[in-house]
């Protein structure tokens, strides 16, 4: 279990990031395979910038702003393909079975992004928002939508008009996290233990904002920032 009382280790102060540079964290995502992809298996088409030809950089500011847009199905299917597009990065490792379950899933998958999305948007609580998308024993909900990628997707639907509550959770920030959470499982974390999870990074950021003595306001996914890049 999480250590909720730990402090702010002092490698993740001196680097964290600031906001610029957590906004600009873009990966290069080829969108042709994308677009392939999602014809195939006739899933609704993309969108903006991967829509065009060739291989396109999508920042974690593009995508924020696919979150403050209205929330209806076809726009909870465009932010989930940026979020996974940029999840998943160039290589995409499994993308023919995440779609392949999207596409056999698609009404339902359509219902539980546009509940996720309405969740993050009525600001309920992280385990609460969480167990949308994932079942009380880590699962997915929607097949190959598990929790590092469902997280992305409650990430980027804060849009970026609020401060981020709910963070990315995946096995690289889990592992980063060992030494106030050992034997960190790798997958499969409960709703509760994500609610944990984003109320230490919450923590952590304000003594980071506090030890700054109000030169700036720390968000929440810096500490998330440098937790994947730790180590």
């Amino acid at each position: 279990m999480i250590n909720a009382d730990a402090p702010l280790p002092e490698d993740l102060f001196a680097a964290l990031p600031g906001e610029d540079a957590v906004l600009g964290h873009a990966i290069a995502v080829n969108g042709d395979r994308w677009q392939d992809a999602l014809s195939t298996r006739g899933l609704p088409p993309l969108q903006g910038a991967l829509a065009g030809p060739g291989v396109t950089k999508v920042s974690r500011g593009d995508v924020f702003e696919l979150g403050g847009r209205e929330i209806t199905p076809p726009n909870a299917f465009q932010l989930l393909y940026y979020s996974l597009a940029w999840g998943l990065g160039g290589r995409a490792p499994r993308l023919h079975q995440r779609l392949n379950a999207l596409a056999a899933h698609q009404d339902r998958a359509g219902e539980l992004l546009v509940d996720a999305w309405q969740a993050v948007r009525n600001g309920e609580s992280a385990q609460d928002v969480y167990g949308v998308l994932t079942t009380d024993r880590g699962a997915g909900r929607i097949p190959w939508l598990g929790p590092a990628f469902s997280t992305k997707f409650l990430y980027f639907a804060q849009g970026q008009d609020v401060p981020p509550r709910y963070l990315i959770l995946d096995q690289v920030v889990a592992h980063n996290l060992s030494d106030v959470w050992p034997g960190a499982p790798k997958a499969a974390w409960f709703p509760d233990t994500y609610a944990r999870y984003c109320a230490v990074a919450g923590s952590w950021a304000e003594q980071a904002t506090e030890r700054l003595e109000g030169s700036r306001k720390v968000r929440a996914d810096e500490i998330e920032f440098v937790l994947f890049k730790r180590g």
